[in-house]
């Protein structure tokens, strides 16, 4: 394999990175536009591990043949807004010709003037206004881009969806699902990308709405931490950047520590850049840092918040995580419920076993099999540690 060319990369905690500094990905926005070729995707996995990241990579980089629209929409609450900025940045990029844009933008300056007239069926017709402006805006996209896939990218959309009543949220992403069966919209392309599994925030919306599976049409991954090989070229980009000294057997010893997350290597060059001399011992008071921390943007808490905001019993994933993070070696799932029922006799077996799964699919908990009973510990080290200092009883 070619050996990468070292570049300076300077520690950006939390903050947008430069295209040309975001590395170590390039295996996987390779199969990204492989399956963007013929289907949408789900992009998933916990805060901090560069999804974000690639996706902007993705948009000022791209393949011949293809246009890529990226929208943080973290911050968005209505499907209303969500149009008004995809229009936007179309506008922006010359996307459609003036005198398109031009009908387009009348029509919905002339709908928002009469909507207070609507009372009490506006809702409806707000709804029934937004699904035709997006056809109409999509249809002329895709005229004026004949030949190419136009790739729209909504990232944090797990979040944007839990904000809707769960009937709008429901008729939105089928009708995003239906859009990508209509001829005409061929080469329409949706990427959701989001730091919850989108999984919790549908189940949410199934309990009132009748949904099916509305992303069997879509490629799912779960995008992991750096491979040893990409967080270890990481690591020597930071040690250049930083202009720091510092033997590539600790750089392996701070990628380990972080267990391969971008994120966390990132912050430990930063706590260390300005000491002369990096041991072992400057290491571990950097981790210590960062474990302790329980507030501040190097905090590993949004692990345990977004269960307490998203869970729908928080209290079993809890105690199961607290029991698990004071655990040295791999906990049963019979010790687990034991322990869970401890705290909550209002439970059995069943509802121990389908929290753990759901803190499996949600990145939380890895699993093994021995002699037909099942073992968990958590995923990744630096969260069973900061669980295990800051939450667990």
């Amino acid at each position: 394999m070619k050996e990468l060319k070292i570049i300076p990369i300077t520690p950006n905690t939390g903050g947008i990175v430069s295209t040309d500094e975001i590395v170590g990905r390039d295996k996987e926005i390779e199969k990204f536009w492989e399956k963007l070729e013929k289907q949408g995707l789900t992009l998933f996995a916990e805060r901090r591990f560069g999804k974000s990241s690639i996706l902007r990579k993705m948009e000022k980089q791209p393949q011949d043949g293809f246009i890529m629209l990226y929208f943080p929409i973290e911050s968005v609450s209505t499907v209303n807004y969500l149009y008004k900025i995809i229009y936007e940045k179309i506008k922006e990029r010359n996307l459609i010709e003036e005198s398109k844009l031009t009908i387009i933008e009348k029509s919905y300056n002339k709908f928002t003037e009469n909507v207070s007239k609507l009372g009490p069926i506006e809702f409806k017709e707000k709804q029934d206004y937004w699904q035709q402006e997006i056809k109409s805006l999509f249809e002329n996209l895709t005229k004026q881009n004949e030949g190419k896939k136009i790739v729209i990218i909504l990232d944090e959309f797990s979040i944007f969806l839990d904000k809707l009543p769960e009937k709008e949220a429901a008729i939105l992403i089928g009708f995003l699902r239906d859009i990508t069966y209509i001829g005409k919209f061929k080469n329409i392309r949706f990427v959701y990308c989001g730091s919850i599994g989108i999984d919790l925030v549908l189940d949410k919306i199934k309990k009132t709405e009748n949904i099916g599976d509305p992303l069997n049409h879509m490629y799912k991954y779960n995008l992991q931490p750096f491979t040893d090989e990409n967080a270890l070229y990481f690591g020597k980009c930071l040690e250049l950047g930083c202009e720091i000294e510092i033997t590539e057997k600790n750089i392996k010893y701070i990628c380990k520590k972080s267990n391969n997350i971008p994120y966390f290597i990132d912050v430990v060059f930063d706590k260390i850049r300005n000491i002369d001399k990096i041991s072992r011992t400057v290491i571990n008071n950097a981790f210590d840092e960062i474990l302790n921390d329980t507030s501040s943007k190097e905090s590993i808490r949004h692990f345990y918040d977004r269960i307490k905001l998203f869970y729908p019993k928080a209290k079993i994933s809890e105690n199961i995580l607290n029991f698990v993070s004071k655990n040295d070696k791999m906990s049963s799932e019979i010790e687990i419920y034991n322990h869970v029922f401890a705290f909550i006799q209002e439970i059995d077996r069943i509802d121990v076993n389908n929290e753990i799964e759901r803190l499996r699919n949600d990145g939380y908990l890895i699993r093994k099999l021995k002699e037909r009973e099942r073992y968990f510990d958590f995923k990744y080290s630096i969260l069973k540690k900061w669980w295990d200092i800051n939450k667990a009883f």
